[in-house]
This record gives C-alpha cells, sequence and structure tokens, in this order.
C-alpha cells in the first residue's frame, strides 16, 4: 500500500477490528455491546462505528458520555445506544432527545430522568456497585434502588449490570456479589432484563461473567490488556509519522531542550513530525525506539510538543522518509504495550492519547478505504 502523504497518521486496519469482533464473538457465544466511547480508544468512533455496528453479533453500542452519544447520533448512527457513564442533571435532553439508554446508579437519577420523560419510557441500565466503587448502587441498597425505579412509569428498565475492578480470579468475589443482588431482585417478583458484566479481559479469563451480553472495548482494536492467557487478538492500529530533516551532528553535540543527549561521535539526526501534542508521550523521552525501512531506531532527547529526534546512523534515511512509532514494519514490531511500559502507563492511555491533528487511515485489504480527521 502506498503510505499516505501526511505528516503523522494512525493507520487503522478494519480487517482486524472485524477478525477481533469474531474471535470475541466466538468465545463470549452471547450478544456484543461494543464500547466505543473516547473516539474508539483514540482510533475514531465516528468512522468506526459503521463498520463495528454491521457485525451480527452486535447488539447496539455503548459511549461513555452524553456528548459522545450525540456525536454519534449526529453522524447518522441511529441504533441501539447506551451511556455507561453517568450524566449530570444539565444533560437530561439530550439524554432524551438523543434517543440514548442510560446507566443510572440512584434514585435522584431516575427522577431526574422521569421528571423529563416524553411518551415513551427512559431506558435505564441499573448499576450494582460490587466492588469498583466508582457509579453503582451499593448491594445493600440495591434492591429497594430497584424496586423504585420498576414503580416509575416513564422509565424502562433495559438492563442490570456491575463493572469488574479486576477481571482475573479477583472477580469472583465480584461476580459472586452480583449473583447474589440478582437473585435478590428475583425473588421480589422480578423477571431481570438484559445481564451484563465482563469487559474484555473477563471475556477471556472469566466466562461466567458473560451473563446476557458482553461489553468488549480494548480487545476490539486488538490490545491484550491481562495476563496468564495469550489470545489471537490483531492490534489494528499504526501510528507512523514522516522525516521534517535530516542532520549530521558532531561528537559533544546536544539535542532538544535539557540536553539530554550527547553524541559521543558523529552520527546522523532525524526530525520526526511527532510529539507529545499528537500523543508520543514526552515520557518516552531517551527510552523509545522506532522503525524506518525495517530498522529500529532509537530516539534521542526530550520528545518536543510537534517534533521527537531520532538517531537514524546507517539507515539512508532522507526527509519525507515514514518512521513507524507504534506497529509493524516489515519484519520488526513496536507494539503500544511496550510504548506503554516505556512511558509508565497504560495501553489505553497511549491510545487515547492519540491527538486530534493525527490524521485516521482506515484501510481494507491493504488498500485505504477512508480518510478523517487530516489536518
Amino acid at each position: 500500500m502506498a503510505k499516505p502523504k501526511f505528516p503523522i497518521w494512525a493507520e487503522i486496519n478494519l480487517g482486524d477490528i472485524n477478525a477481533n469482533l469474531d474471535l470475541i464473538s466466538r468465545t463470549a457465544k452471547v450478544p456484543m455491546l461494543p464500547v466505543i466511547k473516547a473516539n474508539a480508544y483514540g482510533h475514531g468512533a465516528v468512522e468506526l462505528y459503521k463498520e463495528i455496528s454491521r457485525h451480527s453479533n452486535v447488539a447496539g453500542l455503548s459511549v461513555g458520555t452524553v456528548g459522545e452519544a450525540l456525536e454519534l447520533r449526529r453522524a447518522g448512527y441511529k441504533k441501539r445506544l447506551v451511556i455507561l457513564d453517568g450524566f449530570l442533571p444539565n444533560q437530561v435532553p439530550d439524554i432524551i432527545n438523543s434517543r440514548s439508554e442510560v446507566v443510572v446508579s440512584s434514585i435522584e437519577n431516575i427522577r431526574l430522568l422521569a421528571r423529563l420523560a416524553g411518551r415513551e419510557p427512559v431506558p435505564v441500565h441499573i448499576k450494582i456497585n460490587t466492588g469498583m466503587t466508582r457509579l453503582g448502587a451499593d448491594p445493600d441498597g440495591a434492591v429497594e434502588f430497584y424496586k423504585k425505579t420498576a414503580r416509575v412509569k416513564k422509565i424502562g428498565i433495559a438492563g442490570v449490570m456491575t463493572h469488574l475492578a479486576d477481571s482475573g480470579t479477583k472477580a469472583n468475589a465480584q461476580i459472586s456479589l452480583f449473583n447474589e443482588t440478582l437473585s435478590a431482585i428475583r425473588s421480589c417478583g422480578f423477571t431481570l432484563p438484559q445481564r451484563h458484566a465482563a469487559n474484555t479481559s473477563a471475556i477471556f479469563l472469566n466466562p461466567k461473567a458473560s451473563y446476557d451480553m458482553v461489553r468488549p472495548g480494548i480487545g476490539i482494536y486488538g490490545v491484550q490488556n491481562f495476563a496468564g492467557k495469550n489470545v489471537a487478538l490483531k492490534p489494528a492500529l499504526s501510528l507512523r509519522a514522516r522525516i521534517m530533516m535530516v542532520r549530521e551532528v558532531a561528537k559533544g553535540a546536544t539535542v532538544s531542550y535539557g540536553m539530554t543527549w550527547t553524541a559521543q561521535q558523529k552520527r546522523v539526526v532525524a526530525v520526526v513530525c511527532a510529539g507529545y501534542a499528537d500523543g508520543y508521550s514526552r515520557s518516552l523521552s531517551n527510552k523509545a525506539h522506532a522503525i524506518i525501512k525495517g530498522i529500529k531506531i532509537r530516539q534521542i532527547g526530550t520528545i518536543c510538543m510537534d517534533n521527537s529526534l531520532f538517531d537514524v546512523t546507517g539507515t539512508g534515511a532522507k526527509a519525507g522518509d515514514v518512521v513507524t512509532l507504534i506497529g509493524s514494519d516489515k519484519s520488526k514490531n513496536i507494539p503500544v504495550t511496550k510504548i506503554a511500559k516505556l512511558a509508565g502507563t497504560i495501553s489505553y492511555e497511549i491510545l487515547c492519547g492519540i491527538g486530534r491533528r493525527v490524521t485516521r487511515v482506515y484501510t481494507r485489504s491493504g488498500k485505504v478505504f477512508n480518510v478523517s480527521g487530516e489536518l
């Protein structure tokens, strides 16, 4: 595939996205509610919703915020949409007008929604706090919360859910508590709505958390965020940038802010169009590597807002050449998990931090399918 001419871009392989959805679907064996919050984890929600929502086992889509729900509706998404991360009182009209389902954690949430509801009941998902201790009703009050919600005519209970703070063996206590709460609700004569709890890691590590529906997030994009089991997820995103300038530096020369790197001998240095404003973290300074023409090169000096510098001695690099910061080039690979470890963070933060001036280039079968966000 001919490389795009942008200074910096994220290349997103739609075939890999679909392969990951297929794998998750086969593993979970229940419908999926894909999570495309935070701009689809940096991959571009407005473009990817079209691809993801076409999968035969997708029951709808979920986002984090009311604003993200509005963005998808404006982009043309008309199917089931769930807002996961709560809401503020002033956002209630937007929830109702966008025909979204919303997660609720308190009776006050219910009162706010019912007050402005129209003819159709507002669909809600009752969240139970089983150990995350963020949003959600505490288990000892969950049954009463469910009863009160069920009595409100302008509210429809579409689901009951929890969120796992840990998805391995530590999740067993959370799952048990969730099951106990569900049993208590059922014993009051209620037929339970759709139950859901599992994120990507729970889908693969804890099958009993799959219930009636799963909420895969990072796994859709091909990142394995758990240990103890290797699965065939395909990283869908590569981050690439072009060289702005190549220069020779003499022994003893320093580069970038703070003069944190000194040439021990004559070297060739490339200025690359990727900086921390693009999501290439300053914390990677003097730690990271990239790839050019299948050769690994070392990042040197402090990463700047708009640029980073690399030692390209012996590579024949020139202005305009492509450097791969995340992803594969020929036989070499730099996984996002490695970049995250070097930066002292997690893959989620690296992907979500890819900035808006990074053009998203979507590929299918080795060809450019669409381009979004060119600045």
